[in-house]
C-alpha cells in the first residue's frame, strides 16, 4: 500500500484490492480505505476535473439537472473519492481526507450519451463580412465549412440518447428499490453502467427480483425446460425494452409452446440450441420446420436385452463331438438370453476360431 497524503492533489482511485489495512500505527487507517492511494501531480488532478466540469457543462445543457449534492439527478454514486468542501477544498479528519461516494458527471456521460460526427458549421457571411440573420428567427444563419476538397468538415459532439437515458433512470430507480444507491467498487467493477449493475442484481436473484417478476405472469420454473435457472427464464420473456419486466404475451407462448414440446418428448432445448432454439418459442419453429430432425429417437422394435451371463454347465468332453459340444453352449446361452438368435451368439462367442484352437471358452469345464 502506498500512503503519500500531504496536498489536495492526492485523490482516490477507490478499492483496487482488498489488501489489509496494517496495524493501527499505519495512517492508512484512519482513511477508510481498503485499497490504494496514489500520489498524482496538479496538472492531472486539474485534467480530471476539466473532464468532471465538461461532462457536467454537457449534460446541463442538454437538459440533465443538477441535484442537492452536486451530481445528477437520478443516478447512483458511481465511484469513490474524497469530500470536498463547497469550494473545492479536501475535507479533513485526523489531518487525513475522509472518503466518500460521489456520483461522477464523466460517469453518467459514457452512461447516456454518445460520441455523433456533424457537420462543422459557421456563421454565414455576406460580401461584406458581415453576418447574415435569418429573418423569421433573428438569429444568424449557419453553413457548414467545406475542406480544400469541397466535403464538409466534421466534428465531435456528444449528444444524450434518449434511450439510453430512460432505461438507465428506470435501471436506477429499481437498483434503489432492492437498496442498492451505489455502484462504485469494490462492490461493482469501475466502469459499470447502472443498467449492467441490475443486470448483474437480476443474475443473483436480489431479494427474490427475478422470481418476483415471473411470479407477476403466474410463471415458475417448472413452466420452463428443464435445468432452467431464474435468470435464464427471465431472459426468455423479458420484454425487448424494459429490463427485468415479463412480457405477458412472450409469458403466454412460452406456455403454449412448452405443452407442444413435452408432448414430444422433449423436455430440454439441449437438441435445438446449436441450431439457434434457445427459448422454447424458437425450438418450436425449428421442430415444425424439421420434425424428423429434433424428435427423439423411436424405440428400435429390434432392440436387444442386455446380455445376461449363462450358468456353467458341465458335460463330457469324452462323449462329446465338437459340433454337440458348440449346440450344448449355444443352448445354455440362449435359456439366459432368449432375445439372442443362434447366429448371434455365435458371433458373440467366436466359436469357431475357439475351436480350432482346441482351447476351452465360456462355461466350460473339464
Amino acid at each position: 500500500m502506498t500512503l503519500a497524503i500531504n496536498t489536495t492533489d492526492a485523490f482516490a482511485t477507490g478499492t483496487i484490492e482488498n489488501t489489509g489495512l496494517g496495524n493501527r500505527g499505519n495512517k492508512s487507517f484512519s482513511t477508510g480505505f481498503q485499497g490504494q492511494l496514489i500520489q498524482i501531480s496538479s496538472k492531472e488532478r486539474q485534467e480530471i476535473d476539466f473532464r468532471e466540469a465538461e461532462a457536467k457543462r454537457i449534460l446541463l445543457s442538454q437538459g440533465i439537472k443538477e441535484d442537492f449534492d452536486g451530481g445528477p439527478v437520478g443516478f447512483p454514486k458511481t465511484k469513490v473519492d474524497f469530500a470536498r468542501d463547497t469550494e473545492g477544498n479536501l475535507i479533513l479528519q485526523n489531518n487525513l481526507p475522509v472518503k466518500k461516494d460521489i456520483t461522477s458527471w464523466y460517469d453518467v456521460r459514457h452512461m447516456i450519451a454518445r460520441n455523433e460526427f456533424v457537420p462543422k458549421l459557421v456563421d454565414q457571411l455576406d460580401q461584406n463580412g458581415k453576418i447574415v440573420f435569418d429573418a423569421a428567427t433573428g438569429t444568424p444563419k449557419q453553413v457548414p465549412v467545406l475542406d480544400a476538397e469541397g466535403n464538409p468538415v466534421m466534428e465531435r459532439q456528444v449528444s444524450i440518447q434518449t434511450s439510453l437515458l430512460e432505461k438507465s433512470l428506470i435501471a436506477s430507480a429499481r437498483l434503489k428499490e432492492l437498496g442498492i444507491t451505489s455502484i462504485a467498487a469494490p462492490k461493482y467493477r469501475p466502469g459499470t453502467t447502472v443498467i449492467e449493475a441490475y443486470e448483474i442484481e437480476l443474475q443473483k436473484n436480489t431479494k427474490g427480483v427475478t422470481t418476483n417478476s415471473l411470479k407477476k405472469e403466474d410463471l415458475r420454473l417448472t413452466n420452463f425446460p428443464r435445468g432452467t435457472s431464474s435468470y435464464e427464464a427471465l431472459k426468455m420473456v423479458e420484454k425487448e425494452n424494459d429490463q427485468g419486466v415479463v412480457d405477458p404475451v412472450k409469458a403466454k407462448n412460452l406456455v403454449r409452446d412448452m405443452a407442444i414440446l413435452r408432448a414430444e418428448e422433449l423436455f430440454t432445448l439441449k437438441r435445438f440450441k446449436s441450431f439457434g432454439g434457445t427459448t422454447p418459442t424458437k425450438a418450436v419453429e425449428l421442430l415444425n420446420n424439421e420434425p424428423e430432425k429434433y424428435r427423439p429417437t423411436p424405440a428400435d422394435t429390434n432392440f436387444k436385452p442386455l446380455w445376461k451371463t449363462p450358468p456353467t454347465i458341465k458335460v463330457d468332453l469324452g462323449k462329446l463331438s465338437p459340433q454337440q459340444w458348440r449346440n450344448a453352449v449355444i443352448a445354455n446361452a440362449k435359456e439366459a438370453n432368449p432375445a439372442y438368435t443362434d447366429e448371434e451368439i455365435v458371433d458373440k462367442f467366436g466359436f469357431d476360431r475357439v475351436i480350432s484352437l482346441g482351447a476351452g471358452w465360456y462355461g466350460r469345464q473339464k
